[in-house]
């Protein structure tokens, strides 16, 4: 992803990518960056991982364990920050990692906890209830057109944060906390049961 495409006239973006990176190693980043006083002046963290914990076959638990280390690793270090995770994306051709994916998607939208948010990208990562093959270039990787609409839920989620003024209505309604409107953007500690509902029913299988 871009730096510059992902600003706007109000959001300063920085983009940090670690090819093949499991959760732990953007952990062990964060640590880092922290460490050095990088991050002392970030307002918001947007995490977007966890595909390649998925091709290495790990369990659910396993994932999620690695999850919530690194979300109170930015908790403890990181307080007026707020963090955002981006969920993982459907794989096009690939049944058995899906199960995952969706399993380890719905553990966060239950997670509750403060200051932390999920974003869940999965519809627009859909054609009727399959992964869009438009959008990826392969069995993981987006494509251009798929980058696009995750920068661009990306850029929406920090608008809808900050209440920034050219978050318009068309960008809040976005991120309601009900599925006809397209994505979702949950805070974790106000996901309720008839929303986790609403997602099971919808989510691809």
């Amino acid at each position: 992803m871009s730096p510059r495409k992902m600003s706007t006239q109000q959001i300063n973006t920085k983009v940090k990518t670690i090819r093949g990176g499991r959760i732990r190693d953007i952990e062990d980043c964060l640590i880092q960056y922290i460490s050095e006083g990088r991050l002392d002046c970030v307002d918001v963290i947007v995490i977007h991982v966890g595909t390649n914990n998925v091709s290495d076959g790990d369990s659910v638990h396993a994932i999620m364990d690695d999850f919530k280390n690194l979300i109170c690793t930015v908790r403890q270090s990181l307080p007026r920050t707020k963090l955002v995770i981006s969920s993982i994306l459907p794989r096009p051709t690939n049944s058995q990692a899906n199960r995952t994916i969706y399993n380890v998607n719905n553990h966060l939208f239950s997670l509750e906890e403060q200051h932390v948010e999920i974003l869940d990208n999965t519809l627009d990562f859909l054609y009727g209830d399959q992964p869009n093959l438009t959008l990826f270039a392969d069995h993981v990787h987006t494509n251009v057109a798929g980058a696009k609409v995750l920068s661009h839920n990306i850029i929406s989620c920090v608008n809808n944060l900050f209440q920034f003024s050219n978050c318009t209505s068309e960008t809040e309604s976005n991120f309601q906390s009900v599925r006809s409107t397209g994505r979702r953007f949950i805070p974790f500690n106000n996901t309720t049961t008839q929303e986790q509902s609403v997602s099971s029913q919808t989510y691809w299988r």
